[in-house]
């Protein structure tokens, strides 16, 4: 059975489809197949067996995981390691590239749709370490032939692919603490599914995958462990098998993945931190304090100039002012390109007495971006060189004709793809250091949003003095100048695009961003990189005037409500038979309230519970672990920015 659901946490249409389980053909384990003949004489009621041969054995093994997991076989956690945020009314998820992989083995032989894999949540104070020996990488005849009496762990026999100097990590979980938070038999089954994305016309876009859901909330406030463990064969009917009762005793469980993350509070959740971004001024300039704002330096600064220390050529020091490529507005500057050097680039301001050094800046940047790729600096001049020695040649043959070599070709040179590729990733700003992005760290402070506009000229000189290498004479200076289709010049019109920062980049490393234009056409954004572990710089080629931040697909979550008065109150808003959440918190039937727990103060669920009630209100004959999945789906959410410049 499936179940679907609208594929909304993405910019574009189609449904996720949810599967009960997808079984693997054959488990995991050992077989033996055996093969006999018989041959048979007269009608099939009266048949005379004239042949039987003796059955003819062969085993063979299905390989599969069992004490590893390869990174490969892991999509995504959620919420993501290390990362930080409002976790409080989720319940953490693991996927897997392999669709078939919580069903290749069985926690109880005798039900086949118990999946062998089970993720267990620790609190700080709970969670195994290696300080309290509790925590520990062994090898598989460590596991097998424990000497200690106070951990238990069942006897197995290892399959013909593993080896008993194979190392396998394990934790040992207090069996009163084991009791409260390992899932029941018939929870473990709700908590397995298998998804696929179908497209708006219902073509697969992407490979089945496999999800496992934990069955407990984080604790807010608190450093929170899931722990990826296997419970092959260790389920009676109804529960995981534990000797008697001992609070002392401890229980070894082989964890084959896990994670940390940080549930803070409300206002630290991915939608809390952006909508309490600063957001003025909404472009990139200092914010004029009332003693700056009626002195002359006031329209400069409200520009995005910063005066910055400058050392002049005859040693002498000064301030300057300053501004680097991301502008509060268009630019209608002119300067004349090519230049000889960077000095042919400063600006005098008589009004103020000071030196402007910005494009002056950009072009020596370039330069030195230039030869510190040395592979490019040298395909650069020997480009340039052999593109002069064919404009000689060709002036030679219109003053000599008698004398042209039969070999001269009158084509010209084609400038190799690297440097084009070298130039173009410049001209989106690549390479340039933060620090000639944003002069002054008060133009982004911290938990902020900045836009921008591109300075085309800003980005003409940086191209330009990376261009200049090999411009020693004035005939280079000429030649570069004569230039009919300038190699260094920008594919863009037009840029713009937006500054983040803020602890949102460094807890979703799977932020999108989608930008539009002001009649709402979709921008192609060209580069989205993390300048450093909470900055985020886009930019779109176009003049953008409305961002959509939201997360990746793969963050779609499970999870329960929250009341806005009571945060510790929840409930579950379910879904109809469309897979459409209910707003009405009135409609009773639709409305999952009050949870059921197994122990509220560690927030355990009571999963299968849960789906009895979610079952009885839809009142549906059957609840499988699609219709649960689909139930405790969360949407991953949206903030809208808009341009003010």
């Amino acid at each position: 059975m499936t179940d679907t659901t609208p594929d909304d946490q993405s910019s574009g249409t189609g449904t996720i489809e949810f599967l009960d389980h997808h079984y693997p053909p054959l488990e995991a384990g050992g077989y033996q197949i055996t093969f006999t003949q018989e041959l048979h004489e007269g009608a099939p009621t009266e048949a005379k067996v004239l042949l039987l041969t003796d059955g003819l054995s062969r085993t063979f093994e299905v390989a599969g995981e069992r004490f590893q997991l390869p990174s490969e076989l892991i999509h995504s956690v959620f919420p993501p390691d290390s990362s930080k945020g409002e976790y409080a009314n989720i319940l953490p998820h693991i996927i897997f590239n392999r669709s078939t992989l919580p069903w290749e083995r069985r926690a109880n032989q005798d039900v086949k749709a118990a999946p062998w894999l089970a993720l267990l949540l620790f609190t700080e104070d709970e969670k195994p370490t290696e300080e309290k020996s509790t925590l520990q990488v062994i090898t598989l005849d460590q596991l097998i032939n424990s000497s200690s009496s106070n951990v238990v762990f069942p006897q197995i026999i290892l399959e013909s692919a593993q080896h008993e100097d194979d190392k396998v990590t394990v934790i040992d979980v207090p069996q009163s603490l084991l009791n409260t938070i390992m899932p029941m038999t018939a929870d473990l089954q709700l908590l397995a599914h298998a998804h696929q994305t179908k497209d708006e016309e219902g073509n697969l876009t992407d490979d089945e995958q496999a999800v496992i859901i934990c069955n407990r909330l984080p604790l807010p406030g608190n450093v929170n462990t899931v722990h990826l463990v296997s419970v092959e064969n260790r389920f009676t009917a109804d529960r995981f098998d534990v000797p008697a009762d001992n609070e002392s005793q401890l229980i070894r469980l082989v964890s084959l993945q896990s994670w940390s993350f940080t549930s803070t509070d409300e206002d630290k959740s991915f939608k809390g931190l952006l909508m309490s971004l600063n957001c003025e001024p909404s472009a990139l300039c200092l914010t004029l304090t009332d003693e700056v704002a009626s002195t002359e330096a006031a329209p400069y600064m409200q520009m995005g100039y910063t005066l910055l220390r400058h050392s002049l050529r005859q040693g002498e020091t000064t301030v300057s002012w300053y501004h680097g490529p991301l502008s509060v507005g268009e630019n209608t500057t002119e300067v004349s390109l090519p230049a000889k050097a960077a000095d042919a680039l400063m600006r005098y301001n008589p009004a103020t007495g000071i030196f402007d050094i910005s494009y002056a800046a950009a072009w020596e940047l370039g330069r030195l971006l230039a030869l510190q790729s040395k592979q490019f600096s040298i395909d650069l001049y020997n480009w340039k060189r052999a593109h002069a020695q064919q404009l000689k040649q060709a002036e030679q043959q219109l003053l000599y004709p008698a004398l042209a070599g039969r070999n001269s070709s009158s084509e010209a040179i084609a400038l190799p793809d690297s440097i084009t590729v070298w130039f173009n990733n410049l001209s989106e700003l690549e390479g340039v250091p933060f620090n000639y992005l944003v002069p002054d760290q008060r133009m982004l402070p911290t938990e902020a949003i900045r836009f921008f506009y591109v300075d085309g000229l800003w980005v003409d000189c940086l191209l330009d003095g990376a261009y200049s290498i090999g411009r020693a004479t004035t005939a280079d200076y000429e030649l570069d100048q004569s230039q009919e289709e300038n190699p260094a010049s920008s594919p863009y019109e037009e840029l713009t695009g937006f500054l983040l920062r803020s602890d949102v980049v460094s807890g979703w490393p799977g932020l999108l961003v989608d930008g539009y234009s002001a009649d709402s056409a979709p921008l192609n954004l060209l580069r989205m990189d993390r300048l450093s572990e909470n900055v985020l710089l886009c930019l779109f080629e176009g003049e953008v005037f409305s961002v959509n931040i939201h997360q990746k697909p793969e963050t779609l979550h499970f999870g329960l409500d929250r009341g806005d008065e009571q945060p510790e109150e929840f409930y579950k808003m379910l879904r109809d038979a469309d897979g459409i959440e209910n707003q009405d918190p009135e409609n009773e039937s639709l409305v999952l309230k009050p949870i059921p727990w197994r122990d509220q103060s560690r927030k355990v669920l009571d999963i299968h519970s849960m789906a009895e009630n979610i079952r009885a209100n839809l009142d549906l004959e059957s609840f499988t672990s699609a219709e649960f999945a689909l139930q405790m789906i969360e949407g991953v959410e949206m903030v809208t920015f808009e341009s003010s410049g």
